[in-house]
């Protein structure tokens, strides 16, 4: 009995675990992320850290957290590998739908920006010169979530993007990136804004 009852509290302390995006919680040390990764973190600067966490999405291959020494886990971002476009930008805009669909089942309908720069050309407003308006900034595609609602796992906020790549090299591939903002958020900029 004594057996089965501490079988039911790990499950149940696992279910919280990896209840947040990622299995990440707000307000988790760097060594408490590190035991949800299945490599080290990595330092990048200021209060970023690369990571890899166990429980990630295949679409997704890098992930960084924002972690401050007062306040723990106050951000996540998840960007995709490079996705080859054509002009239409058909590739970059499928992505970005099958992702906002499936983050809608957890945090519900999210508002949609699918706007175009009202001083740009009508040639390079049709559908033809979609990706082309993208990559030159005039054009923009993402989602945010927790704008009217409260979200779930301590987030003010989720945001999908769609990025295009800047390399020259690279003048038909974008990138989704996620951003997750957690409540304590606001205190880290607030610390911050404490030296103006």
């Amino acid at each position: 009995m004594k057996k089965l009852f501490l079988a039911m509290i790990f499950g149940i302390i696992s279910t919280f675990v990896y209840a947040a995006p990622f299995g990440l919680k707000m307000g988790m040390t760097i060594e408490e992320i590190a035991e949800q990764c299945e490599e080290e973190p990595s330092y990048v600067k200021d209060d970023i850290y690369l990571v890899k966490p166990t429980k990630s999405h295949p679409l997704f291959s890098y992930y960084a957290v924002y972690v401050n020494e007062k306040t723990g886990l106050y951000q996540i971002r998840a960007i995709s590998d490079s996705v080859t476009c054509n002009d239409y930008g058909t590739e970059i805009q499928n992505a970005f739908n099958t992702v906002k669909d499936r983050i809608a089942k957890t945090y519900g309908k999210p508002r949609v920006i699918n706007k175009v720069d009202a001083s740009l050309s009508e040639y390079m407003k049709q559908d033809k010169n979609w990706f082309q308006a993208f990559k030159d900034g005039a054009r923009q595609l993402s989602a945010i979530w927790g704008e009217k609602t409260e979200l779930a796992d301590n987030l003010v906020s989720v945001a999908l993007d769609c990025v295009a790549d800047t390399d020259f090299l690279s003048y038909d591939k974008a990138h989704l990136v996620l951003y997750y903002y957690f409540s304590n958020a606001k205190s880290v900029e607030d610390e911050q804004d404490d030296v103006f």
